[in-house]
């Protein structure tokens, strides 16, 4: 089971080929639900959110992975509850990417903030942003990495 925080990490998961991802609404419940599941094989997706209070919980994970901005963290009580954290969080991970694979977002009729990227009610519903994140998906190596280590979950 893949558990996330909003609808544009859902819309993320399901672009890179996973189905019904559990939405939880925020970082705490995302890490609450991948700690007490029944289901032992479940993985959650946060944003990292530095300047954030972090929930207690995190501090029961330890680093087991990374990639130059997202993290996998492993429960130190049983190695098969995981959590990916994005780095500092999604519209901005997701702009990073596209910089870093030469893809501008305004080609897609899309901001290059960040702030304003995460403002734009239901963009996981519009189509620019789902052509422009099927095509960051085909050509960055973080989302690669990524899918790997979602698959079996």
């Amino acid at each position: 089971m893949i558990v996330v925080e909003c609808f544009n990490d859902e819309f993320l998961i399901k672009i890179l080929g996973f189905s019904r991802p559990k939405h939880e609404g925020c970082k705490g419940k995302v890490l609450e639900k991948v700690t007490k599941d029944r289901n032992p094989l479940v993985i959650g997706i946060i944003d990292e959110d530095p300047d954030s209070h972090q929930p207690s919980s995190l501090r029961d994970y330890i680093q087991e992975d990374s990639k130059s901005s997202i993290k996998l963290l492993v429960s130190k009580s049983d190695g098969r509850r995981r959590i990916v954290q994005i780095s500092p969080f999604l519209e901005e991970w997701i702009l990073q990417r596209a910089r870093q694979n030469k893809i501008s977002p305004s080609a897609f009729d899309l901001p290059n903030d960040s702030h304003a990227l995460h403002s734009i009610p239901n963009a996981h519903k519009r189509l620019n942003f789902q052509k422009f994140m099927k095509y960051l998906v085909e050509r960055d190596a973080e989302m690669a990495a990524l899918k790997e280590w979602l698959h079996g979950y």
